[in-house]
């Protein structure tokens, strides 16, 4: 996975240059944020839009489409980064997923040309399971997880945007589980964040990967919370 959107790559911004306030930079008029202020900013925009989320979509239906990921996007970046919030990219991108066995694989995400196409077969690949499900009375967990966990890896694999693709699914990820009745997962430390990318490289590697072992993860990590006394 991408874990520089997952943590910060500096500790010491004072020994890394400032981002240059111009259209060349990654985040254009980002008021000369270090590396590490820009991860603050944008930590604390994520937790906002969080906390938006769960309030709407708790146990409420969740129906996705482009313009839901896309105006996400906007809502994490637009505070501190009006001219990256909301817009997908226009270059191709390429993103590292860790392999299990070790070492790095590079991968590319969508064409610009085909992304946003791409990226509504994702939405309504995730809707249709949904409809699925609200025939029964009580969904299976499992069930839940593989549809919030295939969405999930299914926007990182497309990669719509320059920057924020980890937080902006994450956002999506964890309304998916909200609007089944679940709580969010989240991966903090160095293990869990390995659990994570062995978990959902397969899902990652194409668009017929193998979800199941990411949805077995959200699954178990569900059930331990609910067993937790704490």
């Amino acid at each position: 996975m991408v874990r520089a959107e997952c943590r910060p790559r500096w500790v010491n911004e004072t020994h890394h240059p400032r981002y240059r306030d111009n259209e060349g930079s990654r985040f254009y008029r980002s008021g000369r944020l270090s590396p590490q202020e820009t991860w603050l900013v944008l930590g604390d925009e994520l937790g906002r839009v969080l906390d938006d989320a769960e309030r709407a979509f708790w146990r409420k239906p969740l129906r996705m489409d482009a313009e839901r990921v896309r105006w996400w996007h906007g809502a994490i970046f637009a505070r501190g980064f009006p001219h990256d919030g909301g817009r997908f990219r226009k270059e191709p991108a390429f993103f590292g997923v860790m392999m299990p066995a070790g070492g790095m694989r590079q991968l590319e995400g969508s064409s610009p040309e085909t992304l946003r196409q791409d990226l509504e077969e994702v939405c309504v690949s995730f809707n249709q399971c949904v409809d699925a499900l609200s025939g029964s009375a009580a969904s299976e967990l499992m069930a839940c997880t593989r549809a919030a966990g295939a969405l999930y890896a299914g926007i990182l694999r497309v990669h719509p945007f320059a920057d924020g693709n980890h937080r902006t699914s994450f956002v999506v990820l964890s309304s998916a589980l909200w609007s089944f009745g679940l709580p969010n997962v989240r991966f903090l430390d160095d293990p869990e964040m390995i659990a994570h990318d062995d978990a959902v490289t397969g899902a990652l590697l194409s668009d017929t990967g193998d979800v199941e072992p990411f949805a077995r993860l959200l699954a178990e990590r569900i059930e331990g919370g609910r067993k937790d006394p704490t």
